[in-house]
């Protein structure tokens, strides 16, 4: 059976690593879009803007192994051609633009598929929360990578729901499906061969004696990890071992880098410190390769799914990691690793956190920084499951084992895309299903209404078929090329009128005048349809090609004195 067809909404950003910065969210993009073109489906579209991207989109595709996928563009403004494939995949939650654009047509041409990242910024909060104002339908889906994240989502939903039951009275809510797919790796990256290990610790210059504590990630400590807790615990728990701490990662800043030296130095002084890049492919591989143990005690509030215990797990190494977002699902505490127990303020708490960034007198690294510091990791618990894997090297190799056999049965990307695939087929069923959706078909956004519409009380008249028209005086063809190429008309005319429906209405001038009635006009044209007549006539007339005959009639307004 092959993999269901669908259009992917590429921008390369999303789906690419760059040199410099590297985000869990371009991470994920890319191990998607490699998964995908593994599965090699027979056709594929490319929704994006430029065509430069098609040939990228392209060129990722048939470089992750897929040569046979048929790649079609769609460009934004051909969205009803969505239909074709019948599911436009998003890398965000936001949907509800593309929910609105779908609802002036028809709500069941396609459906709409995105994945959540960080919840905790206000652009995501606004797509999460908007959900419900959306015209979404149970055939649309928003992916949460962990249960974590799926009730983070739902606290914000609860909070939108009470607030529209208050405001409005509302009793229902509709939302679109909201699955519990997790993030995947590519095992097969993460195998190595016999004698790369020892190879990988000469290139590091790491001893056969030396035990190597591995963290991957951002250098960050307000937005991934905090290191203060990480070597405190490392420091208490290497008493009668020879430890060296690899940190494989990229800062940010060169300030953040000085920072790293001089507080490894004062808070794991008996630590040996390695620092790897971890954005150069080599460097990283052999990071992984001469790794005895796992950490990552992530402690802040944007960290949703956690990619790299996951690829620890897939290395065969165990992993000691915080107990907190999605590390609660992937890790089994005291199978494949341990779990260190968090603690942070009940719910409330610190709203004059929230107001600071609300205002805006805190950016959003500051605000991760701030409450990521009201978040606290089991110091002595990290320090015992340290402890307890330094001096045990047989249950570092069996729990490592239990870990790569976890990583290959449910988190390699083979395994995601089946529930990928699952997905978007049941979205389908639904879309084509005779349950009724919520929406009605023309449903029009508030807060993009045509401007036709929202401004109609501006103008005298309004363009209708009893409306007469002739061409103007002294107007012949040469005067009509001569008006509407003059440069401050001629640029917006090219998107609104076209050459030929602008000689046809000349033509029937000529043929039918001196003077038309709008719906006469129209019925001269046959072969253009009734709209391009009208904004062509109004171009027409808005450089004197064409005047207004009949007297409008005068509004309520005009009339007074």
């Amino acid at each position: 059976m092959s993999f269901p067809p669908a259009a992917i909404f590429y921008l390369p950003e999303a789906y690419s690593l760059g040199d410099k910065r590297i985000m869990g969210r371009q991470a994920a993009g890319a191990g998607f879009l490699k998964a995908l073109a593994r599965e090699k489906p027979e056709r594929l579209f490319c929704y994006t803007p430029k065509r430069e991207f098609v040939d990228q989109f392209a060129t990722d595709i048939r470089r992750s192994g897929s040569d046979t996928t048929t790649i079609e563009w769609l460009p934004p403004p051909a969205h009803r051609r969505l239909g074709e494939p019948g599911l436009l995949y998003l890398p965000d939650p936001g949907l509800g633009p593309y929910a609105w654009r779908r609802a002036r047509h028809s709500p069941r041409a396609y459906s709409l598929c995105g994945i959540t990242h960080t919840t905790m910024t206000h652009v995501a909060m606004g797509m999460l929360s908007s959900m419900p104002l959306s015209p979404l339908e149970h055939w649309d889906a928003v992916i949460c990578t962990s249960l974590a994240v799926h009730k983070s989502v739902d606290q914000l939903l609860k909070a939108q729901a009470a607030f529209l039951k208050a405001r409005l009275g509302a009793r229902r809510m509709p939302i679109p499906q909201l699955p519990v797919i997790p993030l995947g790796v590519n095992c097969a990256d993460f195998t190595f061969r016999e004698g790369e290990r020892q190879r990988a610790r000469q290139m590091l210059g790491i001893d056969d004696d030396e035990i190597v504590l591995l963290y991957v990630g951002r250098l960050s400590f307000h937005a991934k990890a905090h290191h203060v807790p990480m070597l405190l615990a490392a420091e208490q728990a290497s008493k009668g071992h020879k430890v060296v701490l690899v940190l494989a990662g990229w800062f940010s800043r060169d300030a953040t880098e000085e920072l790293y030296v001089r507080e490894c130095a004062q808070f794991g002084p008996s630590l040996r410190r390695i620092f790897v890049d971890g954005r150069k492919a080599k460097d990283l591989k052999a990071a992984w390769a001469a790794a005895d143990i796992f950490t990552s005690l992530a402690d802040n509030f944007q960290e949703t799914f956690g990619l790299t215990p996951v690829e620890a797990m897939a290395s065969g190494l165990p992993v000691v990691v915080s107990d907190w977002n999605g590390y609660k699902e992937t890790i089994r505490h005291g199978t494949d690793g341990f779990r260190v127990p968090t603690l942070t303020l009940p719910p409330g708490s610190a709203e004059f956190l929230v107001e600071r960034a609300d205002f805006g007198f805190d950016n959003y690294d500051t605000y991760t920084a701030l409450t990521s510091q009201l978040i606290a990791v089991d110091i002595p618990a990290a320090a015992t499951a340290y402890s307890t894997l330094f001096g045990n090297p047989d249950l570092r190799r069996q729990m490592g084992a239990a870990g790569q056999k976890r990583a290959r049965d449910h988190y390699d990307w083979s395994q995601i895309m089946k529930l990928y695939a699952q997905l978007w087929t049941e979205l389908g069923a639904r879309r084509r299903s005779k349950v009724e959706g919520t929406v009605p078909a023309g449903a029009i956004r508030p807060d993009r209404l045509n401007p036709f519409t929202m401004f109609n009380s501006y103008p005298t008249r309004t363009l209708d078929g009893a409306c007469v028209f002739a061409l103007g005086e002294g107007v012949d063809r040469k005067e009509v090329q001569r008006r509407l190429s003059a440069e401050s008309i001629a640029r917006a005319a090219q998107v609104v009128a076209r050459p030929q429906v602008v000689d046809e209405i000349v033509g029937a001038f000529e043929k039918h005048g001196p003077s038309l009635s709008m719906s006469d006009l129209i019925r001269h044209m046959p072969n253009v349809p009734g709209e391009s007549v009208e904004r062509t006539v109004m171009v027409l007339t808005k450089c004197g090609v064409l005047t207004l005959q009949s007297k409008p009639k005068a509004t309520p307004s005009a009339s007074r004195p």
